[in-house]
């Protein structure tokens, strides 16, 4: 497969970006048009492109320089799977959420960014690549609102900082920090700590809030949540091609089991925060976060099914991402659908990442099982949470109409056929990803011990595993299609029975919202201490040398060309 073609997608968004920032400067407002429909075009052309070719990874190591490292390129079955885990919501928000021609343009300049990461080949540039995404993020929400970022920014900097120390200790430890030529003695438990827990800050992978639930609280939606779509994939991105790195398993010791216990404890907490929730935004917050702790319980397992159920799952958050921000808020059939589907309804993509990681956790061995179990009370708690959703008032900004009732549909037909689908996306892009990152091999990528049929039901129609099969073409597709013929039936109903508009009445009522099933424990605590901190004030003649705030004003408000001088100047002072 020619490299050039797997890079298409980022170089159709870059060129939208260039085109729709010159259009704007020079007077031609079009809006979001150009960067979604690139958005759709790299999505299409890059999956086509893939599945007609021969599949086989694409390796390109010391190219060129870029600053401190050589340009290592990896294209495989893991970069196309988190491309689309991308490109998916990317696409979806970029359509149907309202955006000015710089928002637009500033969006599809990140993601273009976004996808260039995926494509690095060592730990350094992927580093590299997660500080440019994360301050392009940086610009999108500060042109969309001057509210304060500073939970985002810390959690981004460190995160992207601890990615570049890992890679710099890989190079002084093993001479490189590219996945396919790591020597595995070089991945001990400390590098490995540094890479882990900058996943967990650049996924928000904690039981508490983070900045992913609170891009939420923002007054408008559209920015942060385009962050969330492209940063929480960015944030698992390294923990896959930790496998990799360590020729198809994690260093042993208590990095999996804390990394497992700490994925359960993510989607407990989310699916806690989710049942109490005064608001249908603030349960759709939560949904991002539950999933994502279900992939870090599923990926720390070290088994192929349980690496086979991260990547499904994977699908899943995209999936949630695109379709969230675009819910209606009308209490209507196509809101409680939406509800239910990023609550891992069947027969929806969601559903079937999670129990897949739930069977993996079940045959994982006895502890990992009640990891598993944890799992499955979130999800519970999730479906339980959107039954109670669906009758929560909406916050007095969103009067003004919030969310796309068109988007929300196209994002649920979205999560309804790849839920269909979902034997050929497992056989096409799951296990041949797996398959890469076990094999401790990019360029002899073997099955290692993951053989298909272990997986997949013969015929490919419904997947097998030890603690039972499902088939999910014949369960998915009889419910989507009863599904719309209730749907259809329900809007010819209401059509004929349509009489005259009942006089509108003056009363405002209020109905209750209905009580949760009980209060998140030591709700509030993690931010009461963040005040506590925050309270924190150096002495008045150290103030100067240290002021994040400042530093980030002036890298946001500042001219951005100056900027882009000032790194190239540091890159040739440090390769000097």
């Amino acid at each position: 497969m020619p490299l050039a073609t797997l890079l298409l997608p980022a170089a159709l968004l870059a060129a939208a970006a260039a085109a729709t920032g010159a259009l704007g400067l020079a007077g031609i407002d079009v809006g979001r048009q150009l960067a979604s429909a690139a958005a759709w075009l790299g999505l299409g052309f890059g999956l086509a492109a893939w599945l007609a070719g021969s599949r086989a990874p694409v390796e390109i190591a010391g190219a060129a320089a870029v600053a401190v490292t050589s340009l290592d390129l990896q294209l495989g079955p893991v970069t196309v799977l988190f491309t689309i885990v991308i490109l998916v919501p990317v696409a979806l928000l970029l359509t149907f959420q309202p955006r000015s021609w710089a928002a637009a343009a500033t969006a599809a300049l990140t993601a273009a960014v976004a996808l260039v990461t995926l494509a690095a080949g060592s730990l350094v540039l992927t580093g590299l690549g997660l500080s440019a995404c994360a301050g392009l993020v940086l610009l999108m929400l500060r042109q969309e609102s001057t509210a304060r970022t500073t939970h985002y920014w810390l959690a981004l900097t460190g995160a992207w900082l601890l990615l570049l120390w890992a890679g710099v200790v890989l190079r002084v430890t093993g001479g490189t920090s590219s996945y396919a030529a790591v020597p595995v003695s070089a991945l001990g438990t400390p590098v490995f700590g540094l890479l882990a827990l900058a996943s967990v800050l650049c996924a928000g992978l904690w039981p508490w809030r983070t900045w992913v639930s609170e891009a939420w609280a923002r007054p408008r939606l559209e920015a942060g949540t385009l962050a969330v779509a492209l940063l929480v994939p960015l944030g698992i991105y390294p923990l896959v091609r930790a496998y990799a790195l360590g020729a198809g398993q994690w260093p042993t010791g208590p990095a999996g089991p804390v990394l497992a216990t700490l994925g359960a404890a993510a989607a407990l907490g989310a699916g806690v925060r989710a049942q109490a929730a005064s608001t249908p935004r603030g349960f759709l917050a939560e949904m991002v976060p539950l999933g994502a702790g279900v992939v870090l319980l599923s990926l720390s397992l070290g088994t192929p099914l349980g690496l086979v159920a991260a990547l499904t799952g994977l699908a899943g958050i995209g999936a949630v991402a695109g379709l969230a921000p675009l819910v209606p808020d009308n209490r209507g059939p196509l809101t409680l659908v939406a509800l239910l589907v990023c609550a891992g309804a069947p027969p929806a993509i969601v559903f079937g990442g999670w129990l897949l990681a739930v069977q993996a956790a079940l045959e994982a061995g006895a502890a990992p099982a009640f990891l598993g179990l944890a799992a499955a009370g979130a999800w519970l708690l999730a479906l339980a949470a959107a039954a109670r959703a669906a009758r929560l008032p909406a916050e007095p900004a969103d009067s003004a109409g919030r969310g796309s009732p068109a988007g929300a549909a196209a994002a649920v037909a979205v999560a309804l056929a790849s839920g269909v689908g979902l034997t050929a996306l497992v056989a096409l892009l799951a296990i041949p990803a797996a398959a890469l990152v076990m094999s401790g091999s990019g360029a002899r990528a073997t099955l290692a011990g993951l053989a298909p049929a272990a997986i997949l039901s013969p015929g490919s129609l419904g997947v097998s595993t030890a603690s039972g099969g499902w088939a999910t073409v014949l369960l998915a597709g009889p419910l989507v299609v009863a599904g719309l013929a209730v749907a259809l039936a329900a809007r010819a109903l209401r059509r004929r029975g349509r009489g005259p508009a009942p006089a509108k009445s003056n009363v405002l009522v209020l109905e209750p919202a209905p009580e949760p099933i009980f209060r998140p424990p030591l709700a509030g605590l993690p931010e009461r201490c963040l005040r506590v901190a925050a309270e924190f004030r150096l002495p008045a003649q150290y103030r100067s040398l240290l002021r994040p705030g400042a530093l980030e004003r002036a890298v946001v408000e500042g001219r951005p060309w100056f900027w882009v001088a000032v790194t190239v100047g540091l890159a040739f002072v440090v390769t000097r």
